[in-house]
């Protein structure tokens, strides 16, 4: 110790590394320690989390800004200098150039000590975003829910201890301890993954405009399709500006795009074809170029139905009121002891994650069952049939549980993969300008979901997706298949009209008094017991109508009703929605109403403002 000058606790030797030089057990330290001839000491060491892997940087180049560009900064950072709340929308085509206007608006909010949020839908999932972020700033930490207890421990403190830091994450990275934010930054703000569907119940987006007017930063809410409601507000309230980027960086054309009614296609021995003739012409000319490809079907698993063609019996959850999907397993390939089930696979509930190996004949008849529907693995099959020389990867939850998303974008982005199907991962954050054909496998999956926002939801993921053609002067296609051809959101979306769709959707949301025009909250109860729910679920909506008379409030209220899903988890589920003009009169209303005895106890009650979904 001594001849290490270990004389105070900035200078100590470590215990470790110490008697593993003296090949000795802590015994004789003990003794020093009792005899006061060395003290013991302790020091916290914060391990820095990587961004992105060593080796997984994906290239980057100097940016220059176009004339949009350029007018949209000049106006946040006119915004940054005066110091005061405001909330910019930025709407930017894909591909616009959005990300490089965030990066400068946040050297200017460094230069004057002040610190930035970044909010991003999915941050596992945006890998290249990141990056960007990370090779211009020095000081970045990242918060998202993928991070171990440790690394979670590292990051707070170091935004905690460190000032001006740029913080990148998901939702909850609006509750980072940042000392003085001086911008906050919404990428895609329209996402619904923004909203937290459990305790505690918040929008990451409102969160963050909440967030910036109590500190007086700048909020910028960026998107290409922007949410109605976050439109409306450009429109009506005074703090809202909306700024517009048009055009694509480096004049880049916009893809062009074309629609394939699939009820025109061929049926062979496996049913309907997931690929039409148009969309494997084009891969097999992708494929012939050296170029790469990204196709989405935004449904996991191989088959969404396991069906009896003969008595129409369909394999349901026991917990859950929904059908199982059936997923392809290469551990049950070749397993043995599966006498009278299917080989090769097993059936999941993607609401409980209850798991069960799929008979070969009806349980009702006795006669064979059989597969149907859609799934990314039966995509991947088909194109591994069709295209055997090509290297396809398939990029889903489910396969990203066994692989390196890192890995698989460097080797995209190093051509050693050929095609990436999968489902809305691939929508978001992607920039490789050697893809040259996208295709959307079916558009009306999200169409059939029972939500007013349907169609809002189908436009903003066909933009999305179809976004990360084109990127480079190769140009990019974009194939669209459905079986509706004239559903407007499809339509418009083919059409490139964002300003068509908006008013359409305008007219029905007005005449129904929904949002953006109207605000919503829905009063969600769910029992084990059905008749103790309805029970319960009828007493709290007298509660909430006499509440609504008794103050006089401008709230219509429908229910008690079940919910789309009437069970989930063995619990069933029953819902009242409130629609009212004015948000203050909602305000009212729950402060008043959580003050009441609930009806029963047993039944759990769950209010919800604003949600972003009605299942």
């Amino acid at each position: 110790m001594k001849n290490a000058e270990a004389f105070d606790a900035a200078s100590a030797v470590d215990l470790k590394s110490l008697l593993e030089q003296l090949d000795i057990g802590p015994s004789p330290v003990n003794k020093l320690v009792e005899a006061k001839a060395v003290k013991l000491t302790a020091q916290t060491f914060l391990r820095e989390l990587p961004v992105v892997p060593d080796g997984m940087l994906l290239k980057t180049a100097k940016v220059v800004l176009n004339s949009d560009q350029r007018k949209a900064l000049d106006e946040i950072e006119s915004k940054i200098e005066a110091g005061k709340f405001f909330v910019i929308l930025l709407h930017g085509v894909t591909d616009s150039g959005k990300t490089e206007i965030y990066i400068r608006a946040i050297e200017k909010t460094l230069s004057a000590g002040k610190s930035a949020i970044v909010l991003l839908p999915e941050i596992a999932l945006t890998a290249q975003t990141v990056q960007r972020f990370n090779s211009r700033f020095k000081n970045v930490a990242v918060m998202h829910s993928r991070l171990s207890a440790s690394q979670r421990n590292a990051q707070w403190h170091k935004i905690k201890t460190s000032s001006p830091i740029v913080v990148i994450g998901a939702r909850s990275a609006v509750f980072a301890p940042v000392a003085n934010p001086g911008i906050i930054v919404v990428d895609e703000e329209h996402e619904p993954s923004y909203k937290q569907d459990t305790v505690p119940r918040y929008h990451g987006r409102d969160a963050a405009i909440k967030l910036a007017h109590l500190t007086d930063a700048v909020c910028i809410l960026g998107s290409a399709t922007p949410s109605l409601e976050t439109l409306y507000n450009c429109k009506t309230k005074k703090h809202f500006s909306l700024l517009s980027l048009p055009k694509r960086v480096m004049n880049l054309p916009k893809p062009e795009m074309k629609i394939i009614d699939m009820t025109g296609q061929k049926f062979d021995t496996h049913g309907i074809n997931l690929i039409s003739d148009e969309l494997e012409e084009g891969l097999t000319q992708t494929l012939r170029n050296k170029e790469q490809a990204i196709l989405m079907l935004n449904r996991r698993g191989y088959s969404n139905f396991v069906f009896c063609p003969s008595c129409r019996y369909t394999l349901k959850c026991r917990n859950c009121d929904v059908t199982l999907t059936y997923h392809k397993s290469e551990k049950l390939q070749n397993a043995t002891g599966l006498k009278g089930r299917m080989k090769g696979g097993f059936a999941i509930c993607h609401y409980c994650l209850s798991q069960t190996l799929v008979p070969r004949n009806c349980p009702l008849c006795g006669k064979g069952l059989t597969m149907i529907g859609l799934g990314s693995q039966k995509l991947e099959d088909e194109l591994k049939e069709k295209f055997p020389s090509a290297k396809i990867v398939r990029v889903d939850s489910d396969s990203m549980q066994n692989h390196d998303y890192y890995r698989l974008l460097a080797d995209f982005d190093a051509g050693k993969i050929d095609i990436l199907a999968g489902t809305q991962i691939l929508a978001k954050g992607l920039h490789f300008p050697n893809v040259t054909v996208v295709g959307i496998i079916s558009a009306d999956t999200s169409l059939q979901i029972p939500d007013f926002r349907a169609n809002e939801r189908t436009y903003q993921l066909i933009c999305q997706v179809a976004g990360r053609a084109g990127r480079s002067t190769k140009g990019g296609r974009v194939f669209i298949q459905t079986f509706l051809t004239g559903q407007p959101a499809i339509k418009f979306a083919v059409a490139n009209d964002y300003e068509g769709f908006i008013r359409e959707e305008l007219k029905h949301r007005q005449a129904c008094l929904l949002p953006p025009f109207g605000r919503l909250a829905i009063v969600r109860l769910r029992d084990i017991k059905y008749d103790r729910l309805n029970g319960c679920a009828s007493a709290v909506a007298e509660q909430l109508s006499g509440l609504i008379s008794a103050l006089g409030l401008d709230i219509k209220l429908t229910g008690p009703m079940p919910a789309t899903i009437g069970r989930i988890q063995r619990f069933y589920r029953m819902q009242i929605i409130l629609q009212a003009a004015n948000p203050n009169n909602f305000a009212v209303l729950f402060s008043r109403f959580r003050r009441l005895k609930p009806p029963n106890s047993a039944v759990q009650i769950q209010p919800d403002i604003d949600p972003v979904n009605l299942l």
